[in-house]
């Protein structure tokens, strides 16, 4: 069942929706959701959890533009040059964000700006080597003092707002702590803030632009 996160204190400055929800079986009700093009690149997965998380994506995507009075039929996913995930109608177009776990599927829309998003399970282990490889040497010398996996999502939700990819390692990305938010500064004139927060046993992250 979708679940949309209603009550986002934190959330950004401009329209937008997310949801969580399980990663579905490749049912035929799923299939039916997807696109003559979309079906093509689910084939193309040789991995079932691959296909499952491809197909549970683009469902909730349609599913968070419904609730904007989008119909289904007329939203169509897609993917920049870089691989990065966004949506069109024949009139509109959105930014979208998309994570997963073993177990669910995290997806974002915006209206207008773009936006990063991530998930992970609140008890993954991530360890010690991890977390020294992928730190600024500014956040050690300010003592950031926050879990690890929690860290990574923030990290990733970032460099996906930036829509980078591998082209942008974690320890470029330097996270500060501002009271109860995270910021990363681009410059002196823009910078990044990152919603960052427990939900139903994950960490999630969104990230926008200030």
């Amino acid at each position: 069942m979708i679940d949309i996160l209603t009550e986002l204190t934190d959330s950004p400055p401009f329209k937008s929706i997310f949801a969580l929800q399980e990663l579905e079986a490749l049912t035929p009700t799923l299939l039916e959701q997807l696109s003559s093009e979309e079906r093509r690149e689910l084939e193309s997965f040789h991995n079932e959890k691959r296909k499952r998380e491809f197909a549970s994506s683009r469902r909730l995507l349609r599913q968070l533009a419904g609730e904007w009075g989008v119909p289904g039929e007329a939203f169509i996913v897609s993917k920049n040059e870089l691989g990065n995930p966004f949506a069109e109608t024949s009139s509109s177009r959105f930014e979208a964000s998309i994570a997963h776990t073993d177990r669910v599927v995290f997806g974002g829309l915006s209206s207008s700006e773009p936006i990063g998003i991530d998930v992970e399970p609140l008890d993954r282990n991530v360890s010690d080597r991890v977390r020294a490889r992928m730190m600024h040497p500014v956040e050690r010398r300010n003592g950031l003092d926050i879990p690890t996996i929690r860290l990574w999502t923030i990290k990733e939700a970032y460099v996906k707002l930036r829509g980078q990819g591998l082209r942008l390692n974690m320890n470029e990305v330097c996270v500060q702590r501002e009271g109860a938010e995270f910021i990363v500064d681009l410059d002196s004139n823009n910078r990044a803030k990152v919603c960052s927060f427990a939900y139903r046993e994950h960490w999630l992250a969104i990230a926008f632009y200030q």
